[in-house]
């Protein structure tokens, strides 16, 4: 059997049906289409019929309002795109993180939430929302320093993560999962869970593969 046949057998199923960033794609490109169209109609079929306060409201309409609801409609559709796993991929450097989460032997927690279902879209986002619009200060500044690594091409192989995860991004989930509840040594240490003071990691294992096991992703030319 094919390691793309095991692969299909434990990965989740993507979600159906209409999606956000599908659907601020829909309504940017309506407003583009309506705005087009109706200028096209005022000013070479109404334009004369039409009273001059009209007109301008009109020409505001399509030249201002419609393209702003556009330009909030594709940068709406950006954020949501860049939630999916492909949009981490796209950088290189990301490619042994992704591809231990889909290896169906890997014991890295992300191999195995992916494996679970735990997580059917976005999994990357899902654990990594800081990065996010509503992220803080601190996630802003590292993921401001990760892309000037990454367009300056001075990042050093393997990658190292900085800083510590916050025990916060597991628990939104676990926190109030009965699995959780039930084992005794998460209640003794909830506070020290909560303040940070120990790392979920120490008990269940890394999120991604250690350094040593990534492959370099850099490309490098032939001498």
């Amino acid at each position: 059997m094919s390691a793309w046949s095991v692969w299909a057998m434990v990965a989740p199923e993507p979600p159906h049906g209409a999606t956000l960033g599908g659907t601020l794609e829909v309504v940017a490109l309506l407003c583009i289409g309506v705005a087009v169209l109706g200028l096209l109609l005022v000013e070479f079929v109404f334009k004369s019929s039409m009273a001059r306060s009209t007109y301008r409201w009109t020409l505001l309409l399509g030249l201002f309002v419609l393209p702003g609801v556009a330009l909030l409609g594709t940068t709406g559709h950006m954020f949501e795109s860049m939630k999916a796993v492909e949009a981490c991929q796209s950088c290189h450097v990301m490619d042994p993180f992704v591809a231990d989460m889909h290896n169906s032997q890997s014991a890295t927690l992300a191999a195995r939430h992916y494996r679970s279902g735990a997580i059917p879209a976005k999994q990357c986002y899902a654990c990594h929302t800081g990065y996010g619009i509503f992220g803080t200060v601190e996630s802003k500044r590292d993921g401001f320093r990760h892309w000037l690594l990454y367009v300056t091409d001075t990042w050093k192989e393997p990658i190292t993560y900085k800083g510590t995860y916050p025990n916060a991004n597991c628990l939104a989930c676990h926190a109030t999962a009965p699995a959780f509840l039930r084992v005794d040594s998460h209640k003794a240490l909830g506070k020290q869970l909560a303040n940070d003071e120990m790392n979920c990691f120490t008990c269940h294992g890394l999120p991604h593969p250690p350094r040593p096991t990534r492959a370099p992703t850099r490309v490098t030319a032939n001498p």
